[in-house]
């Protein structure tokens, strides 16, 4: 497959993209806790990056998010480019298990389990050490209890939301 067919796209998808972006940034607002462990929206955006854009668009949506996010809100530290990577890597893993594919529930969970262990655990947690100087295994006991339940409930968020979008579909 050529790099110009993986890229091309219309107007139509283009607008929706930013719809998706613009959702995943106002949901990305609504969160509590402290800047290690905190719980919010967001992944609701993610997940529907990768489900409509798959892994190249949905890659690029949530890095684009993560810069107007910045832009926009600021963030707590200042700006940080390992945030918009783990911005960028949980639409990915997201689109490789649900794009293009039937809605089944070991896809969502298998893409949860992931994008928590690779996303959520290690490189936030890397980022949070690099940034704040925090001690890594301190900052992940810290991150743990929060890593361990939360999935739960987002799986099931997932799933309702996936049965809900399921019916759009956009041209291609």
């Amino acid at each position: 497959m050529s790099v110009k067919k993986i890229l091309r796209t219309n107007l139509q998808q283009m607008i929706f993209l930013g719809i998706v972006v613009a959702m995943k940034i106002i949901l990305g607002q609504f969160s509590i806790g402290p800047t290690t462990v905190k719980v919010g929206l967001g992944f609701i955006g993610s997940i529907l990056l990768g489900y409509f854009f798959g892994p190249v668009w949905g890659t690029i949506g949530g890095g684009i998010s993560d810069l107007v996010s910045s832009a926009i809100f600021g963030n707590q530290g200042g700006f940080f480019i390992g945030f918009t990577l783990t911005a960028m890597a949980g639409p990915l893993i997201y689109a490789l298990f649900l794009y293009d594919k039937p809605v089944k529930i070991w896809r969502i969970i298998a893409s949860t389990i992931l994008v928590t262990l690779i996303v959520n655990i290690g490189m936030n947690t890397l980022w949070l050490h690099i940034m704040y100087n925090l001690d890594f295994k301190a900052a992940l006991i810290q991150r743990l209890p929060k890593e361990t339940i939360v999935p739960w409930i987002q799986m099931v968020v997932i799933y309702f939301v996936l049965q809900a979008v399921s019916r759009v579909k956009i041209k291609k």
